[in-house]
């Protein structure tokens, strides 16, 4: 639905501006706001993605907070963390799950979701639940 949206909002952009007085311009001048039009979908595009990551961390600290084998064995559970990870929409890449130490709790409390080559970061605290989430890799 947003890649419409946006397909929509350049089809919108590209009529107007072959309507506008920029039409009666050089074709230098047309390539040049042709090529700030692509920009600006790119942008957009890549805005759609950042958001869409950040939705899915936020999708994945929301299922941790209501999770029964978080509350049992607590929000670093790397169990925890891959049942909630299997109930994403979108199937997003989550990644940063580490148990080295063996204790069945992730190492360093940081789990990367990516969509689209986007990335947001959700922290996990070690005792107790206040999780946060940050735009970017972790």
């Amino acid at each position: 639905m947003q890649r419409r949206l946006i397909a929509a909002l350049a089809t919108l952009v590209a009529v107007v501006l072959a309507f506008s007085p920029l039409a009666s311009c050089s074709s230098e001048a047309q390539d040049e706001t042709g090529e700030a039009v692509d920009e600006v979908v790119e942008d957009a595009e890549g805005g759609v993605d950042e958001v869409q990551a950040r939705g899915s961390a936020e999708a994945l600290r929301a299922s941790l907070k209501g999770n029964d084998t978080a509350d049992e064995e607590g929000i670093r559970s790397v169990a925890a963390i891959n049942e909630a990870a299997e109930d994403l929409p979108g199937d997003p890449e989550v990644t940063g799950v580490d148990d080295g130490d063996g204790d069945g709790l992730d190492d360093d409390g940081k789990v990367q979701v990516t969509v689209d080559g986007q990335q947001a970061c959700v922290v996990l605290p070690a005792e107790g639940e206040d999780t946060t989430v940050e735009d970017g890799a972790c």
